[in-house]
C-alpha cells in the first residue's frame, strides 16, 4: 500500500493506492522434462509394515477358545490348575526386579 501526501491549500489529503510497493517479479516457468516423485523405505520400516498388516488380520478375541471354555464352564466341566493360575498372576502382576 503507498499513502503520499500532497501539500497544499484547504481540502488536500492524502492519496491512498493499493499497488504493490516491492518491485515485480517475472512469473516462474515450469521445468521442461517430466518430474517424478520417488520413495525409499528402510527394511526396518518395511518389516514394521508388514508386521503391522498381518497383526490386523489377528481377531482381538478368540471367539473358538472362548466358546471352548464358555461350554466347559457350563458343563461343570472346567478345573483349572490354582498353581498355574497363582503363577500366571504373579508374572502379570508384579514388577521385574532390577538387572533383568
Amino acid at each position: 500500500m503507498r499513502v503520499s501526501i500532497k501539500s497544499g491549500g484547504t481540502g488536500s489529503g492524502a492519496k491512498v493506492s493499493a499497488g504493490s510497493s516491492a518491485p515485480s517479479q517475472p512469473a516462474s516457468t515450469a521445468p521442461a522434462g517430466p518430474v517424478s516423485d520417488a520413495l525409499s523405505v528402510s527394511s526396518g520400516a518395511h518389516f514394521v509394515a508388514v508386521a503391522r498388516a498381518r497383526i490386523t488380520g489377528i481377531p482381538d478375541v478368540r471367539l473358538d477358545r472362548v466358546e471352548a471354555l464358555r461350554a466347559s464352564l457350563d458343563a461343570e466341566d472346567y478345573h483349572p490348575d490354582p498353581d498355574a493360575v497363582a503363577d500366571g498372576l504373579l508374572k502379570e502382576y508384579t514388577p521385574l526386579p532390577l538387572g533383568s
